[in-house]
Parts: C-alpha cells; structure tokens; sequence
C-alpha cells in the first residue's frame, strides 16, 4: 500500500509579494506616458480650436469690415451690425485646459485665452 503524502501546492507569501512589486514597478514606468500623450492632445485640441476662431473671424471681418469683439459674435449677430452672413461657428470652441476659461479676440483677429497662447 503507497503511502499519501501531505505535500500542500501553493505560492508562499514571498512569492505573491515579488510578483505584486513587480506589477507595481511595471505600472510605474508606464503611467506617465499616458499623462503626457492626454497633456499633447489637450495642446492640439487648443490650437485646432484658435485656429477655428481665428479663420471665422476672418470671415467675419471679410463680411462686416472690422473684427467681432467677442466670440459669441461668430456664433449669434451682434445688434447693430450690418453685413453678417453668419454663423461662422456652430458654437463657441471650449478651453481643453479649463473650460471656465473663454476665448478672446483682440484687435487684429488673433485669439487668446486667460492661460495665454
């Protein structure tokens, strides 16, 4: 008659600890790289997003002869203006990096925001 042994399989503590500290060093070096591919994308929408207001507001001083004051002037007709063919923009771009932050046009078309260019 063979005798049983009482042998248990398993993983130690040692080894669940190795393997959870080398799955935290793993997230480690790969987290940032997520967090500056979103950084670029916000900086691309940003700049799409000047570039937008930036050519409406050509189009609107082509059509009324001076730049809008604001950029909701692309969007709905400002009183007293003759010479709108708008809308230029279906609706008011909204800042990547902060969305209680509008854009502003100065004088000479060129578009900004609190956050600089």
């Amino acid at each position: 008659m063979a005798r049983e042994s009482n042998v248990q399989s398993g993983f130690t503590l040692w080894e669940l600890l190795l393997v959870l500290f080398l799955m935290g060093v793993l997230l480690t070096t790969v987290t940032p790289h997520f967090g500056s591919a979103a950084q670029q994308v916000r900086v691309r929408v940003n700049l799409a997003n000047m570039e937008k207001i930036e050519g409406a507001a050509q189009l609107y001083r082509i059509d009324v002869g001076v730049y809008p004051s604001s950029v909701l002037d692309l969007v709905h007709i400002p009183k007293g203006v003759s010479g709108w063919r708008g809308p230029y923009l279906i609706e008011v771009p909204i800042n990547p990096f902060n969305s209680a932050q509008s854009y502003q046009i100065d004088t000479f078309g060129q578009v900004s925001y609190s956050g600089g260019r």
